[in-house]
């Protein structure tokens, strides 16, 4: 066995202007924590061909489906096509995932997903997760148009490997399902442990984690419905899409022992395996699926929206959007950290925007001035906006009440 001193990571400079600050934590970074010694094994690994698709521009759903490897016990089918595909197989892939992180509800943690920058026929998905106002990040796939039939199959298969340090299990790492056609809370989760692949073995597929279906439970959030049955196959007949969350939640509530900072998962499979292989089908391909969205707006490819939702969004979009959310949680970081007042905030957002400007004032109070309006617009809308949610959800729960229908666990 290897070991390492984990040291934990602060943030770097903003655009090469640092905020003054009080103690020795200055503005914009993570607590520290003491270095601790992890003993780490040799990690299986495997090496098996997933095959090559056809990625040509005339590629259907009727002609391009998952590659498939077979396993001790069953066989797997990579919905990703990732082995064997070269570039244009990451990239079809990658622009097949969009992030979904706890911007959504007032938190600072970012992520993205793409190709391997070092060539890996992988996607690595990265970023840095703060529990502050929120605590996790997510990659999930576009809401598919045509949805998947994965009823045949009997779970979840995952080749994913934990790059970025040794503690995997001190975050909550979840895979899910999206069974209905819409962007909602609800999702069936099931959760996870990421293979530790060490800096020289990188190069190696992770062994194979199989999710079983049942494993996976309907969630609002991070908290498990109640009295409702685990997923199934036969639920699991329309797909409309997969995705990955990394949480400070799990199913107990928030960890004590959660790890902020940095993470990094190479993602080298991602699809569905069957126990009998003599009967297996290869199913149409996530990324072929995914097809069917292309050249449609956002919008049109979030699901099914109601009519309230659709008349609301544009005032969403102003008054919670992620800019403004984050420019927010900045401000709250430098009254604490650094006890800054409200005017010293904004001088310092000025010099932030004067350097990414190329020392361009003008451009940069210009810039200001429209971020100052848009935050005056925004709280004026901001109460009228939350009296409207809190009347549609009590309206919502007054309904689940007149059918007889039990009501969903709160947000935590």
């Amino acid at each position: 066995a290897r070991s390492r001193h984990m040291a934990s990571a602060t943030a770097p400079l903003a655009f090469g202007v640092r905020a003054p600050s009080r103690g020795a934590q200055g503005a914009f970074r993570l607590g520290a924590r003491p270095p601790r010694v992890v003993a780490v094994g040799r990690v299986p690994s495997s090496r098996h061909t997933l095959g090559r698709l056809p990625w040509g521009s005339t590629a259907t759903a009727a002609s391009v489906h998952a590659a498939s490897v077979a396993t001790s016990g069953g066989v797997s089918f990579d919905l990703l096509g990732l082995a064997g595909g070269g570039s244009g197989a990451t990239a079809a892939a990658a622009a097949a995932f969009e992030r979904v992180d706890d911007v959504v509800m007032g938190g600072v943690s970012s992520s993205s997903i793409g190709p391997d920058l070092s060539g890996r026929e992988c996607l690595v998905w990265s970023g840095k997760c703060r529990s502050q106002g929120g605590g996790f990040a997510g990659a999930r796939s576009v809401a598919l148009q045509t949805p998947l039939d994965l009823s045949k199959y009997d779970g979840i298969s995952l080749k994913v490997g934990f790059e970025s340090d040794t503690e995997p299990e001190r975050r909550t790492w979840k895979a899910t399902v999206r069974t209905q056609n819409d962007r909602g809370e609800m999702v069936y989760q099931a959760t996870f442990v990421p293979t530790v692949v060490a800096r020289n073995e990188q190069t190696a597929v992770p062994a194979e984690t199989k999710i079983p279906w049942s494993n996976f439970r309907l969630v609002r959030g991070p908290t498990i419905i109640p009295d409702v049955p685990p997923l199934s196959a036969e639920q699991c007949v329309s797909v409309f899409g997969l995705g990955l969350i990394m949480s400070r939640f799990s199913a107990q509530g928030p960890m004590a022992e959660f790890r902020e900072g940095p993470f990094r998962l190479a993602v080298h499979a991602m699809g569905v395996y069957s126990e009998t292989p003599e009967t297996a089908v290869a199913p149409v391909s996530l990324v072929d699926a995914a097809a069917g969205n292309a050249g449609k707006k956002a919008s049109e490819n979030r699901g099914s929206r109601n009519l309230v939702t659709f008349l609301l969004a544009p005032l969403f979009k102003i008054v919670f959007s992620e800019k403004k959310r984050r420019r927010k949680l900045a401000r709250v970081l430098l009254a604490e950290q650094a006890g800054f007042g409200l005017w010293k905030q904004r001088s310092f957002g000025q010099k932030l925007k004067t350097v990414r400007k190329d020392g361009n004032v003008f451009a940069a109070t210009v810039e200001g001035m429209q971020e100052l309006l848009g935050d005056v617009l925004a709280a004026t809308l901001a109460l009228p906006l939350r009296l409207i949610i809190i009347a549609l959800s009590k309206f919502a729960r007054l309904m689940r009440a007149v059918k007889g229908q039990k009501q969903l666990p709160k947000m935590k």
